[in-house]
């Protein structure tokens, strides 16, 4: 898969989203607008935040981290594919902010609040909605509230139904414009012309660029090698499941290798271009 263009980047790209969402004055605006709440101030900020607890664990690298006055903690992620099981995932980023929120000793109701945002080019539960938000209630009891402090929102680029905080709604159309390479009109939305001037801002540093290029190369690497690798173990095996099991055992070494620095199966599978289900497979391998 060829890397593409700097200038053909839009906000749905994860470095793009990632320099300028992670700006206060950018991200702010957007949650503040999806909640229906007031922030006054983000305390901190990351973008690639990477979570893990012990070398072999699963590692977790979040696009937009921040904690606001109140130390509520705040993930926005934006998500170019649609992957399965993004419950699950959504899940397991919960439960690794949550590790980092608890002091040693405290007592769990110092537990902060969070919230997991993902972004979908598509819809990822095919009813149209725009935003879809997870509630919790006692089941045979649904006036009863299950209150634990979590909050997950996926939200859908190509919503048919505006279900959504106008000011969001026309965030995700622009986001679906950038997906489609079309032009979008942003004069009505002073937020969006502040987005959009913040994403050309970046096209046009040369160190942003040279930034990006360094790690999508990094990306290209690992999908070469694991290619070279399998194709000279098939050569020398001289046999076509040779060849099959030579970049087999090669991608599982490749995979392993960036499993270990942190990247996510599905970010994995987005870079050396293979199903995520195989991803699985071969990094369960011994």
């Amino acid at each position: 898969m060829p890397i593409k263009p700097f200038k053909d980047l839009s906000l749905v790209d994860d470095f793009m989203f990632s320099e300028v969402m992670r700006r206060p004055e950018n991200i702010k605006p957007f949650l503040e607008n999806l909640l229906e709440k007031k922030i006054q101030r983000v305390v901190t900020i990351d973008k690639q935040k990477d979570l893990k607890d012990t070398c072999d664990a699963h590692g977790i690298r979040l696009d937009v981290y921040l904690e606001d006055e109140n130390h509520t903690k705040y993930d926005v992620e934006v998500q170019a594919r649609l992957h399965r099981k993004l419950e699950r995932r959504i899940r397991y980023y919960t439960s690794g902010i949550d590790r980092r929120s608890l002091e040693i000793n405290a007592d769990y109701e110092e537990l902060s609040d969070s919230f997991v945002i993902f972004i979908c080019v598509e819809d990822y539960f095919g009813a149209g909605l725009a935003v879809y938000e997870r509630e919790s209630h006692i089941k045979g009891a649904p006036d009863i509230p299950y209150e634990d402090g979590s909050h997950a929102f996926i939200l859908n680029a190509d919503f048919k139904q505006g279900n959504g905080n106008p000011a969001v709604l026309d965030f995700l159309r622009y986001i679906r414009a950038g997906y489609r390479g079309e032009h979008y009109d942003i004069s009505k939305s002073s937020y969006l012309k502040q987005i959009d001037e913040a994403v050309c801002g970046i096209k046009e540093d040369s160190g942003r660029e040279m930034e990006y290029m360094t790690l999508a190369m990094k990306m290209m690497d690992e999908r070469k090698e694991a290619f070279e690798q399998g194709e000279a173990r098939g050569r020398a095996e001289g046999r076509a499941e040779g060849r099959a099991e030579g970049e087999r055992a090669s991608q599982t070494k490749t995979i392993k290798r960036m499993l270990a620095r942190g990247l996510s199966l599905e970010d994995i599978s987005d870079m050396i271009g293979v199903d995520l289900p195989e991803i699985k497979k071969l990094a369960e391998q011994e």
